[in-house]
């Protein structure tokens, strides 16, 4: 064994502990940001924002390996009786062995581990969506409009590409039941409308245990931990607390999925109208149609690719023609608004983006580690395997590409990561025994697996304008009076602030005072970004008789009030 000579001996020990007490220091950062948000901190002049786990998880990671290359030369943080090797082994056995085993035998009695296990995912979204009051996007804010439109009588002007299936048959009927128990303040109806989609979207889970026993009935293994990375996983928890319809239409996709694997043809028909349903609920779930037909069995298969394509199309022609003569007035206004938007015009609010855009955003719907495991769990023989990558394949031709756009395949991809973990752990253990680099993966596969674990538990909060949220609110104490802003949609849009006609959406860039004065003309106050506000705020909304209100303080947004 390589021992440091005696001169050596202290500056390897003082850098060993080190590394130890800046990586524990990580891990406690990345614990504080994944429970509490983070925020905005002030060093002096200095701005630093801690909002996301990301850049401390890459700085752990690298730590880990630095460590890992002088684990010989001290223990951890000094102590005598932490040596570095006997934790890797340690660490080894845990990730390898105790994990696939604790989770087999919790799922033995598979309906109340099933139960136990989505209560609680449901209540950490319910408590991500009650904690986290503001907006994703303008998308999340459109739905509510479409909604609260109805329940309050109101005209508001909604972009109709979006279907009225989800917003009137899931969020809704939850708002109208919310406010006839008295709960009419924005607040209470947006998390209404959030509590039914925690609720509905935490049926994937048991649906993707049953699928994964189905496809591996001889290992409990893959659905148990199959199970595990599909709740860890961001993008299911994090969506899952929102108002959008992708954690609902992937309950509809997963189940379809179950009655291919069931066959026949009754089986394919269920299928094609549980995907029409879900295509309803976002038209870009038809790219899983494909991946039915790839993964129908060999026996009548045209017969059953017909059944299916023509009860799914049936399905979404007949729901959304339902849906947008009740709410538009016009069958299929939704359906034909997309097709104009997206196919034929080619817009999109990002522009075009790459083919293989996805794989360079593989941290905003999970890690490298887990793609990894997943294509060494694909093959043509399981049928999970078509449903995920065909539909990402897709996707990734369409010109506008989110995250979040992926959430429908999650469960699919974490069956494929649960069978690519046990033919991880197999090779795992005989390079164990291995030398050079094969060992060298081996011992870090363990923490590279944990680390990918808390990347994930660290997205789960999802990145919203709270702080929009909190400003609208101050605009609701300080009386009536229009609104200009700045992404309007941060402060919630027409749900927040219908009491202040008129709203104004303000560019993201001030050009200059002449166009800005056209636009705020009507406004009382004005909310800019706090970039523009630093950069020309001041000087084109001084000449128009704005002045910084001094009632408001915030890192986001600074307001500007009308003198009077």
């Amino acid at each position: 064994m390589h021992q440091t000579s005696g001169h050596t001996r202290m500056p390897a020990r003082a850098l060993g502990l080190i590394f130890d007490a800046t990586l524990l220091t990580l891990l406690a950062l990345i614990v504080v940001i994944a429970v509490t948000g983070g925020g905005v901190f002030h060093v002096g002049e200095l701005r630093i924002r801690a909002r996301s786990v990301e850049n401390p998880i890459w700085i752990a990671s690298a730590l880990v390996l630095l460590r890992y290359t002088v684990r010989r030369w001290s223990p951890v943080l000094g102590r005598p009786h932490w040596p570095v090797p006997p934790l890797i082994d340690r660490a080894r056995i845990f990730v390898l062995q105790w994990i696939p085993d604790t989770l087999v035998a919790w799922f033995t009695r598979p309906v109340r581990g099933l139960m136990v296990v989505a209560a609680v995912a449901c209540i950490v979204k319910l408590l991500l969506a009650w904690t986290s009051p503001g907006f994703f996007s303008g998308d999340d804010v459109e739905v509510h409009e479409m909604s609260l439109a109805v329940l309050f009588g109101m005209d508001w002007p909604v972009w109709e590409l979006r279907s009225a299936f989800f917003p009137m048959l899931v969020v809704y009927p939850a708002q109208r039941l919310a406010a006839a128990a008295g709960a009419v303040s924005p607040e209470a109806l947006v998390f209404a409308g959030r509590a039914s989609v925690a609720v509905l979207s935490t049926l994937a889970i048991p649906l993707t245990w049953v699928a994964a026993r189905r496809l591996a009935p001889a290992d409990a293994r893959v659905a148990a931990l199959a199970v595990m990375f599909l709740v860890i996983n961001k993008l299911q928890m994090s969506f899952g607390s929102s108002e959008l319809p992708r954690p609902v239409s992937t309950v509809f996709v997963v189940a379809a999925f179950f009655f291919v694997l069931r066959g026949g043809g009754l089986a394919a028909a269920g299928a094609g109208v549980l995907l029409g349903i879900s295509a309803a609920f976002r038209f870009s779930e038809v790219v899983f149609l494909p991946a039915a037909v790839l993964s129908l069995g060999p026996e009548r298969r045209a017969l059953k690719a017909g059944v299916l394509l023509l009860s799914a199309t049936m399905t979404l022609l007949a729901i959304t023609a339902a849906a947008d003569a009740l709410y538009w007035g016009r069958p299929l206004a939704s359906l034909a608004a997309m097709v104009d938007y997206t196919l034929v015009q080619r817009e999109s609010s990002r522009g075009f983006e790459p083919p293989w855009q996805y794989l360079r955003i593989v941290p905003g719907w999970t890690t490298v580690l887990f793609v990894l495991l997943a294509v060494a769990g694909s093959s043509r023989r399981h049928a999970d395997s078509w449903w995920t990558w065909t539909p990402l394949v897709l996707l990734s031709l369409l010109p506008h590409k989110e995250s979040r756009y992926l959430l429908p395949i999650i469960p699919f991809f974490s069956i494929a990561v649960a069978r690519g973990f046990l033919r991880a752990s197999g090779w795992t253990r005989r390079a164990a025994e291995g030398i050079g680099c094969r060992r060298v993966a081996g011992d870090l596969f363990a923490p590279a697996l944990l680390l990918a674990i808390l990347h994930d538990v660290g997205g789960w909060r999802l990145g919203r304008s709270n702080e929009g949220i909190r400003l609208a609110q101050h605009l609701a104490e300080s009386g009536a009076g229009g609104v200009a802003a700045q992404e309007i949609w941060r402060l919630g849009g027409r749900p927040y602030l219908r009491g202040h006609e008129p709203l104004m959406a303000l560019p993201p860039e001030l050009l200059n005072d002449s166009s800005t004065a056209t636009t705020v003309a009507n406004a009382r106050w004005v909310a800019l970004r706090s970039g523009t506000a630093r950069r020309n705020g001041d000087a084109i909304m001084a000449p128009l008789g704005f002045v910084r209100d001094a009632t408001w303080a915030g890192d986001d947004y600074v307001l500007y009030v009308r003198q009077k």
